[in-house]
């Protein structure tokens, strides 16, 4: 179940971060998540790399280190991750 739900978080980020609704390729945005979560660097992205992404997504979310992510460090994120632009 969480491998679903981590599948659903990334492929929401890749969709909701893009301005192109279809292409063949990437976009840069989407460029830039695709290689933030391929953390080997071997143009793959394994389950576990999904699961250590959400887990850095989540520690750089979770400001106040309460074990959540309220929808204010939401938006903290939402700037982080326009700052890797």
């Amino acid at each position: 179940m969480a491998r679903i739900i981590n599948f659903i978080f990334i492929t929401s980020l890749f969709f909701l971060l893009s301005n192109v609704t279809s292409s063949i390729e990437l976009t840069s945005d989407e460029d830039v998540i695709f290689n933030f979560i391929d953390l080997d660097n071997d143009d793959k992205i394994s389950s576990l790399e999904i699961n250590q992404s959400m887990n850095i997504v989540f520690q750089l979310a979770d400001i106040d280190r309460d074990g959540f992510i309220t929808k204010t460090e939401l938006i903290g994120l939402k700037k982080i991750i326009e700052s890797l632009k």
